[in-house]
């Protein structure tokens, strides 16, 4: 799979910092460019139709899965040459937040909890949740993986290539959704990258033997530990909430994704808890909010 990270962070390959202006062209490095715009390359895109440069066509190398060269020709070749046709070649679209063991089961319920969740500026969030939980007694892994399956080829097919998929972990959904995202995860191996991140989304105090059924979700290989803190009663609960993902985070060398201050309530202070949290256990860079307001 192509890592495109190699725009941002990584240094770019010396062809490719010269065409995006990260470095002049001094005399001497022409023959080293040269060379490298002759290299052999993994792959080739041409008429390749860029963002920036959407006026004109281009050509892009690929080599140890990474862009090594951008450039208006590339007279290497490739050991697979893609025609690009001048349609658009950009990055993968990414999906950080996607309630994967949910999809298509809105024909299971009443739209009483979806008309909830999108009422008075989500001020019944709860409610909805609440409205939407009878549905997980019914959770199973064989129809889930149907579904997910459906909805990751469709992902593959409009280019996303990275998801973080949500499973709900409680008393209701039990592990159903943890264990048929795992088996989405194997299946798209190499296609896709999903991350499972096991949810809390009853609770954990509210919602007892959840925390256990967490720590078994990390155990059975779910990749991010996640949690939506004001679901809980009071602040002191919520902030258990965070505390106990970060524990568990910590234990499984794993990171943290968490559902803030979405409620409608500006009263919320759930953010706060979990940057608090974060900077107190060193877990900048691994923990993300997810719909924070």
């Amino acid at each position: 799979m192509l890592k495109w990270s190699s725009y941002g962070r990584e240094p770019l390959s010396l062809g490719a910092a010269v065409r995006f202006g990260r470095l002049p062209l001094p005399p001497l490095l022409i023959e080293s460019l040269k060379a490298e715009m002759t290299e052999p390359f993994d792959i080739i895109i041409r008429r390749a139709r860029l963002r920036a440069h959407p006026t004109r066509l281009t050509e892009v190398g690929i080599k140890d899965d990474r862009i090594a060269i951008v450039s208006e020709h590339i007279d290497g070749e490739g050991a697979a040459d893609v025609d690009a046709k001048g349609n658009l070649v950009t990055e993968a679209f990414v999906n950080p937040h996607l309630h994967l063991c949910k999809l298509w089961t809105l024909p299971m319920m009443e739209e009483d909890a979806l008309k909830a969740y999108q009422r008075d500026n989500m001020r019944a969030a709860l409610t909805a949740i609440e409205l939407a939980a009878a549905i997980k007694e019914k959770y199973a892994e064989a129809w889930i993986v149907e579904n997910a399956r459906r909805a990751v080829a469709l992902a593959v097919l409009y280019g996303c290539l990275h998801i973080r998929a949500f499973a709900d972990v409680d008393t209701k959904a039990r592990l159903e959704g943890v264990k048929a995202l795992l088996r989405i995860r194997k299946e798209f191996s190499g296609i896709i990258d999903i991350q499972v991140v096991a949810f809390a989304q009853e609770g954990i105090v509210r919602e007892p033997g959840a925390a256990d059924l967490l720590r078994h979700a990390m155990e059975l290989g779910a990749d991010v530990v996640g949690g939506i803190p004001w679901i809980e009663a009071t602040n002191a609960d919520a902030a258990t909430h965070v505390r106990t993902c970060f524990e568990l985070a910590r234990d499984f060398n794993k990171d943290v994704s968490i559902l803030l201050d979405d409620a409608g309530d500006p009263k919320l202070r759930t953010l706060e808890m979990m940057a608090v949290e974060a900077a107190k256990r060193g877990w900048q860079g691994r923990a993300r909010t997810i719909v924070a307001r």
